[in-house]
């Protein structure tokens, strides 16, 4: 997978909700995962990309999102649940272990590491 191949998911989870998800922002929140197996790649987004001064409180666009989940290509996320909020706002939360794409989850959907959450 490439950033490419990732913000084309994106778009196909976002046209589910909008017909213009360019408009969309997005708050990201974490899943620390603590109970599984983390490597440095993953230490590293977690403390540098995905730190909670970096991530907590502010909204980005979909190039933004892009550019910081696309830091380890072709490593992704191994899952990213999506929640849509209030009018145009989206909550992406994530693992922060980052895989290759053969091991990345929600495949069946046609836009992984993406599966839409109803909670």
């Amino acid at each position: 997978m490439n950033k490419f191949q990732f913000k084309s998911n994106l778009l196909q989870v976002l046209n589910e909700e909008y017909e213009t998800p360019e408009n969309v922002r997005f708050m990201i929140t974490t899943d620390q995962e603590t109970d599984k197996k983390h490597n440095s790649k993953d230490d590293f987004m977690r403390l540098t990309v995905f730190h909670g001064n970096n991530i907590n409180g502010r909204l980005f666009d979909i190039e933004q999102i892009v550019q910081m989940f696309s830091g380890f290509a072709p490593l992704y996320p191994l899952w990213i649940k999506v929640y849509f909020k209030k009018s145009g706002v989206v909550e992406l939360k994530t693992s922060l272990r980052f895989r290759k794409p053969s091991e990345i989850k929600h495949k069946e959907t046609g836009h992984p590491p993406f599966i839409v959450s109803k909670e």
